[in-house]
C-alpha cells in the first residue's frame, strides 16, 4: 500500500457518518452526530481531520485535536483496521505534529489506554512520554497513561 495513495483533509459534515461508524469499530463510542456538528461549526478550539484513500475515497483513519493558547491535546488518532500495518499511524501522527507546529503549539497531551502497547509505541518514537496514569479512566476501568510532548516553537 504506497503511501501516496492517502490523502488528510478537513473533516467535513459529509464524513460523520463515516466517522462515527469508525469510531464506534475502534473506540467503541462515539461522540455522536450533534457533539461532532458542534465541534466542527461552533468549537473554535477544535481541528479534526480524516485520511482517506485517494483511490477508493474509503475513510482510513481520523485524528482530532484540541488547540488552545499554545497547548493541544489529541483527542483521537486512530487507522481503522484494515489499513492497519502500513505506517499510516506514522503518517497521521506527522500530518498532526506538522499542523501543530504551524499552529505554534507548545505543548501536546494525549491519552492513552495503558493496554495499547502499539500507540504507545508510536508516540514514544515521536518523542511523548509518560507524566501521569489517569486510574479507571476509561468506561471499562482501565486506566489511561498521560502523554506529554514539549515542541519547538519558532520566534516569527
Amino acid at each position: 500500500m504506497p503511501m501516496t495513495d492517502f490523502m488528510i483533509t478537513p473533516m467535513r459534515h459529509s464524513d460523520l457518518d463515516e466517522v462515527i461508524r469508525a469510531d464506534r469499530l475502534v473506540l467503541g463510542h462515539t461522540l455522536g452526530v450533534e457533539t461532532l456538528k458542534n465541534e466542527l461549526d461552533i468549537n473554535p478550539f477544535a481541528h479534526y481531520f480524516v485520511m482517506r484513500e485517494a483511490s477508493t475515497d474509503k475513510l482510513a483513519g481520523q485524528v482530532s485535536v484540541w488547540i488552545d493558547a499554545g497547548k493541544a491535546q489529541i483527542l483521537n488518532l486512530y487507522i481503522l483496521p484494515e489499513f492497519q500495518g502500513h505506517k499510516l499511524g506514522d503518517r497521521l501522527l506527522e500530518f498532526c505534529l506538522g499542523y501543530l507546529e504551524a499552529n505554534q503549539v507548545e505543548d501536546i497531551t494525549l491519552e492513552v489506554r495503558k493496554s495499547n502497547l502499539r500507540a504507545i509505541s508510536l508516540y514514544e518514537k515521536y518523542g511523548f512520554r509518560q507524566v501521569a496514569t489517569r486510574k479507571n479512566y476509561y468506561d471499562n476501568g482501565e486506566d489511561a497513561f498521560l502523554m506529554y510532548k514539549e515542541c519547538e516553537v519558532s520566534e516569527t
